[in-house]
Formats: C-alpha cells, sequence, structure tokens
C-alpha cells in the first residue's frame, strides 16, 4: 500500500518525443506551409483583377449605363454574323430610333493563360435601311485571336448593345438590351 501513495519517479523524454510539443510546434507549421503553398498558388495562376485602363472606365462608367439603358428604351435588336471565309460581318439592326449611318463594332477577346488581349474596332457601313456590313481581320492562324469567345460592343452615339459571341466562326449572335 506503500507504493500507491508514493509518486513513481518519471523518466525525463527527449524534448520532440513529447507530445505537447507536437501540439505546439505542429500548428505553426502547418500555417507556414500553407501560407507558402497559397503563395505559390496565387503566383503562378494569378487572373488580373485590374484593368489597364481602370481610371478611364471609372470615368466613363456612368456614360456606359446611360447608353445601355436608352437600347432599352430603343428596343434595339442586333443580329450578327461573321463569314469565316471572306471576313465579312453582316449586322442586322431593328429598334424604335433613326437607324445610324455606321455603326462602330469592337471585338475583343483573350488567349487563354495569357495577358495578351486582341481588340479590333470595325466601322460596319450601311448598304440599307437596318443592313450593315464590314471586314474583320482572321488571323492567319485562328488561334492568334482566340475564336471560342469575343466580347463584342455595338455601338453608335447614343445606344450600345453588349454581348459574349460563343463560337462565331460557326454561329450568329442575336443581342437585346
Amino acid at each position: 500500500m506503500a507504493e500507491f501513495f508514493t509518486p513513481k519517479k518519471t523518466t525525463n523524454d527527449l524534448w520532440y518525443k513529447e507530445p505537447w510539443m507536437l501540439l505546439v510546434i505542429g500548428g505553426p507549421a502547418i500555417v507556414v506551409i500553407a501560407a507558402l503553398v497559397t503563395v505559390y498558388i496565387a503566383w503562378h495562376g494569378a487572373d488580373q483583377v485590374v484593368s489597364k485602363d481602370y481610371y478611364k472606365q471609372g470615368i466613363n462608367i456612368n456614360k456606359e449605363i446611360y447608353r445601355d439603358a436608352r437600347a432599352g428604351e430603343y428596343r434595339m435588336l442586333a443580329r450578327v454574323q461573321l463569314d469565316g471565309t471572306t471576313g465579312k460581318i453582316s449586322l442586322q439592326l431593328k429598334g424604335d430610333t433613326m437607324m445610324p449611318s455606321s455603326v462602330l463594332l469592337s471585338i475583343s477577346s483573350t488567349a487563354s493563360h495569357s495577358e495578351f488581349e486582341a481588340i479590333q474596332k470595325i466601322v460596319l457601313s450601311q448598304i440599307k435601311t437596318g443592313s450593315y456590313e464590314g471586314l474583320v481581320t482572321i488571323p492567319a492562324t485562328p488561334n492568334a485571336m482566340n475564336f471560342n469567345l469575343w466580347h463584342i460592343q455595338l455601338e453608335a452615339n447614343d445606344w450600345r448593345l453588349t454581348g459574349d459571341w460563343h463560337n462565331p466562326l460557326h454561329a450568329a449572335i442575336q443581342l437585346k438590351p
């Protein structure tokens, strides 16, 4: 019974074999490793968050909102089609307003995994009321400008229509406000 009341002498283990040390050092070590992995992912897979002309876009945002609203008031409707062999763009435009003599079509696309953005601005001339045509420059290699998705903007003085054109070589697009 004397053994029950007398404390046993503990042996001193090495510090790295102590279970509490694993908790004290292990937690911060896991956080440091996770931070390094996050830095690696951010450095190698970073998206461009801020556009290069952010200041100009910020100044013009109210003007663009107004032009989008005007397209809705005019009930604008556009159908854009591209002939891949000739590079001719055809536009059929309807709306409750006077049709302009020319329309500006802006095409932009970003190649995947690149900061390169291809932008073309094409003036479409009126052939007859509501019908416009223009020529787009198609590169020799279609992959130079990403032909899977184009961001297009159709605009006149007081209105604009925008949209994403999926597969422009094979399909037409309908633009609505």
